[in-house]
């Protein structure tokens, strides 16, 4: 498969790795490490630690299946009331999504870009969020990612629930999991989640960086260099379909429908968490809560590295890892003249 992205726009131009440095703000040490779970050989005693940290447990984990709960329990129609397509309870859907995505994006903009409670503590950018370029709606960054996240990201994955909690309505997906009979699978699902995601995100996100799906759709999602909460689920529409269905998956496995709303909210509420342009909330100089990876912005500023996530190491087997030092730097500037080198010719 091409992956080749000549016409990426936005694609660097630093002739040095002093500018290139200057350039970004908070770094983590370097070289970036991956999650030690899918390492070799294994390591038990790290994975169990990861698993347990406030990174792991305490930012994804915990956070992301109380909300699923909270939607489940208090803020979901009966299944049996989805049994058909009707629009009271879908548009009752798409409200309660709307809703989440606007309390968790909305309210990251305002704590970190419009109050600036946080400053430029642990913001990987230097850069501000753009204003007065073209190439957005409005010629706004914010207002160009927003229109894009609620009017197409939440109706996608809105769609894709419905799909399930109908089917679930109709008795067509016969892996309903009962919690009680089935502990132990119930919560290793919710942890293979992420993971799962990860090994799908790397393989469609590789995939949408084929030339003509680029120009096509993903195109849109790298407007942003830098990123901003809303700039997380700003996709095509044509992505956001592909991208949210990596949820297909529970219709194959005995599952339940709480997994089905943390995924989808992990994809879609985490997509802005993770955009955020900081590494993390910090409480006096310390982190609380991690939000974004340095590793993914990376992919924001080069396009062509770090096509997955740290929770599996797909790029550094299939060579296309950026562990963020200059050395990096310099080997896709190597490999970038390389695959330019016959068009010059």
């Amino acid at each position: 498969m091409s992956t080749d992205t000549r016409s990426a726009p936005g694609a660097p131009s630093e002739r040095s790795n002093a500018a290139y440095a200057a350039t970004w703000g908070w770094r983590p040490p370097l070289p970036l490490q991956g999650v030690p779970v899918f390492v070799w050989p294994p390591r038990p005693r790290e994975a169990l630690r990861y698993l347990v940290s406030l990174a792991f447990m305490g930012s994804v984990m915990v956070p992301f299946a109380l909300t699923a709960a909270l939607a489940w329990f208090y803020l979901q129609p009966p299944l049996e009331r989805c049994a058909e397509l009707r629009a009271d309870w879908i548009l009752y859907l798409f409200a309660r999504n709307l809703g989440l995505m606007l309390l968790v994006a909305g309210g990251l903009h305002l704590f970190f870009y419009t109050f600036r409670r946080q400053g430029t503590e642990r913001k990987f950018d230097r850069r501000d969020l753009e204003r007065g370029n073209r190439k957005f709606f409005a010629s706004n960054q914010v207002w160009d990612n927003m229109l894009y996240t609620c009017a197409s990201g939440v109706t996608v994955w809105t769609a894709y629930e419905v799909l399930f909690f109908w089917a679930y309505a109709n008795d067509w997906l016969p892996f309903y999991l009962d919690p009680a009979a089935h502990p132990v699978w119930f919560v290793l699902v919710f942890l293979a989640i992420p993971f799962w995601a990860s090994l799908h995100f790397y393989f469609i996100h590789r995939l949408l960086h084929w030339r003509p799906l680029y120009r096509i759709a993903h195109a849109v999602h790298h407007r942003n260099d830098n990123l901003g909460p809303w700039s997380g689920l700003s996709m095509h529409p044509i992505e956001h379909v592909i991208y949210l269905s990596s949820v297909l998956i529970h219709a194959l496995f005995l599952t339940h429908p709480l997994h089905i709303l943390f995924h989808m909210q992990w994809n879609a509420l985490g997509a802005a968490t993770s955009h955020t342009g900081f590494e993390s909330i910090t409480f006096r100089g310390r982190p609380v809560f991690i939000l974004g990876s340095f590793h993914h912005q990376l992919h924001h500023r080069h396009h062509d590295c770090n096509y997955g996530n740290p929770y599996m190491p797909w790029d550094r087997w299939f060579g296309s890892d950026h562990d963020g030092t200059p050395e990096a730097w310099a080997e896709i500037r190597r490999r970038r003249h390389e695959r330019l080198r016959p068009a010059r010719a």
